[in-house]
């Protein structure tokens, strides 16, 4: 259950690597032909490195990249603790680089929750190797969990292939980005077995693995805690709070824009912070602090406001004390069933009396007009690629409603009644995972409407 972050006032003392644990990359004729773009500008979109104090990414010139990068290059700490991490405890305790665990999607892109729990196994396998650039196999049973089909494995793998990563670092005196391609190549079996014998297979780009080989800063993840994360937003705050909670100075202080890319909160939806704070952050936080050994605050006192408006917050990562810590790993070994009712105190029984009355019992309110828009917005996002743009196009948000089962489910307006039964028939599952992740199952299904046509008699004017 321990975290790293304590690599910012040690990472000096080792090899006189500088604080700010600076690495190189590629050289920027390498960057084109190895899967990454590399963009400068004062005023490009990216992550305030200073504010953030995580490693920072320095590009080298050619003339001297030849010694610095590539097969020979010198293995980091962060490769190092991997291999002796994977020895030790195979994939109960998983290593990430910093540079990755601040790294966001590139071009408003998201990963679906399956695909970031995948993604983090695999730089685990490949960190057991010291990140060497070969084809590596990881077993379906390590990330299958108790899904009993192989097509949401070979989704997320397609997922991570077709993204990815923004790394921001100086370039040349200019803050930069790179943009980096993370798999060079999966393989996909034409009939795929249900049986877990079966492995993944994957190679990882040169740029990717560079980062992580030459990083000096990590996070620690619990496998066991990961797993049972529900949502992309707490994901991405327990990497974050594993790598910070143990340092020195464990806050992080970050303006609004910065926040929603690391948590990966698609572009255009939750626009209002108040929104974004209940929809996202908030809920995150809660989950976290369940399932994590440390504790996740955003104070109210310290966030930056001009006028009424929130521009930054803080986000303090505090250690639990030992009576905190037990509960948290008797928590991870409950049933789920309940967690989110457990989370706010409604229930106390010992054995919740079902599924349904314990997972929903902290639904609130139904959604308004304005929650409702935002959450089709990021629906949208989520969905992109996935579900023809077309029948997205002719689809149109309703309402939010409970349903009799004591769930909720999102209603889409439609025009035709073929366009409903395409999406009922082909895309239903899809709607549904898209929802669940991204409302961290308070909404689980969705439903298609066609508005009803009036008959020529009752359209006729009244004599």
């Amino acid at each position: 259950m321990a975290g790293t972050g304590r690599r910012k006032a040690r990472g000096a003392a080792v090899g006189d690597t500088p604080s700010t644990g600076a690495l190189a990359v590629l050289a920027p004729g390498d960057l084109a032909g190895g899967g990454a773009i590399l963009e400068g500008g004062g005023d490009d979109v990216g992550l305030p490195v200073p504010a953030l104090t995580v490693p920072a990414m320095a590009v080298l010139p050619p003339e001297d990249a030849g010694t610095a990068v590539g097969p020979a290059a010198a293995v980091g700490l962060t490769a190092r603790v991997a291999s002796a991490t994977f020895e030790r405890d195979g994939y109960k305790h998983l290593i990430k680089a910093a540079e990755a665990v601040y790294s966001y999607p590139a071009n408003g892109t998201r990963l679906s929750l399956p695909a970031q729990k995948m993604l983090n196994f695999m730089i685990h396998l490949a960190g057991s190797q010291n990140f060497a650039n070969k084809l590596y196999r990881l077993p379906k049973r390590v990330v299958r969990g108790n899904h009993k089909g192989n097509e949401r494995i070979f989704d997320a793998l397609k997922e991570i292939f077709d993204s990815s990563l923004v790394v921001i670092g100086p370039f040349r005196g200019r803050r930069s980005r790179a943009e980096l391609r993370i798999l060079s190549s999966y393989v996909r079996p034409e009939e795929e077995e249900d049986s877990d014998a079966a492995d993944i297979h994957f190679q990882f780009t040169d740029a990717f693995l560079e980062i992580q080989r030459s990083s000096q800063l990590w996070a620690k993840l619990s496998g066991p805690a990961m797993v049972k994360v529900t949502s992309t937003y707490a994901l991405k705050l327990y990497e974050i709070g594993m790598q910070r909670y143990q340092m020195d100075f464990p806050s992080l202080e970050l303006d609004i824009d910065t926040l929603r890319k690391l948590l990966n909160v698609p572009e255009g939806a939750y626009k209002d912070f108040g929104i974004l704070r209940t929809r996202t952050i908030d809920r995150a936080i809660a989950e976290v602090n369940q399932l994590a050994p440390f504790r996740v605050t955003m104070p109210e006192d310290k966030m930056k406001r001009k006028g009424r408006k929130v521009e930054a917050v803080t986000l303090d990562f505090l250690a639990k004390d030992e009576e905190e810590a037990a509960e948290t790993y008797l928590e991870r070994e409950r049933h789920s069933a309940g967690r989110r009712a457990r989370r706010i105190g409604s229930v106390d029984q010992v054995a919740p009396a079902s599924p349904v009355d314990a997972g929903l019992a902290d639904l609130g309110p139904l959604p308004d007009a304005d929650d409702v828009t935002a959450l089709w917005a990021a629906v949208l996002h989520a969905l992109k690629g996935k579900v023809p743009a077309p029948l997205l196009a002719e689809l149109a948000p309703e309402r939010v409603e409970d349903t009799p089962q004591g769930g909720r489910r999102l209603i889409l307006s439609v025009r035709k009644a073929a366009v409903a039964d395409t999406a009922r028939m082909n895309h239903w599952p899809t709607f549904k995972s898209a929802l669940s992740s991204l409302t961290s199952g308070l909404i689980e299904d969705v439903d298609f409407t066609v508005p009803a046509r009036r008959s020529t008699k009752d359209a006729a004017p009244k004599a």
